[in-house]
């Protein structure tokens, strides 16, 4: 009996883990919604790269499109994912944007849970578009889907 439950609590312990991973539905739904992503002036900060991830460190006037929390920080991150990356990539590694560069982003503007999901869909730089609402929502849905969470 007490080797059952053991492995029960086991088999849950690990579910749990499992699950925190990836994206839930209302993950999904929030981010693969076009209505929740807003225009954001802002200025270019710095850039931080990881496996299929870049970060945004950019200030902002207004933010209150921003969750509240957001107010006191100095710089917000903005996040690009999977194939949206690829938009900025050729861009920084030719360090034509430098610190104090204005950009415009279509990003969301949502907390969930512990995590940050201000997540770019669409990038302006000196008045060019490197990458568009379109593509860029169709990108997140696209690594959401390939992403998901077991619950």
């Amino acid at each position: 009996m007490k080797r059952a439950l053991l492995i029960l609590l086991t088999f849950i312990f690990l579910l749990s883990m499992a699950a925190c991973g990836g994206y839930n539905e209302i993950m999904r739904e929030h981010l693969g919604n076009e209505e929740n992503y807003y225009p954001i002036d802002a200025t270019f900060c710095s850039y931080t790269e990881t496996d299929d991830r870049i970060y945004l460190y950019v200030t902002v006037e207004d933010k209150s499109a921003f969750d509240p929390f957001e107010s006191n920080k100095e710089k917000l991150i903005l996040e690009l994912v999977g194939d949206n990356c690829e938009a900025l990539d050729k861009f920084l590694e030719k360090e034509e944007i430098r610190e104090g560069d204005k950009i415009t982003v279509k990003c969301s503007t949502w907390i969930y849970m512990d995590s940050t999901f201000y997540y770019v869909a669409e990038i302006k730089i000196q008045g060019e578009t490197y990458l568009t609402f379109d593509d860029g929502l169709k990108n997140i849905r696209n690594y959401m889907d390939g992403n998901k969470s077991l619950i």
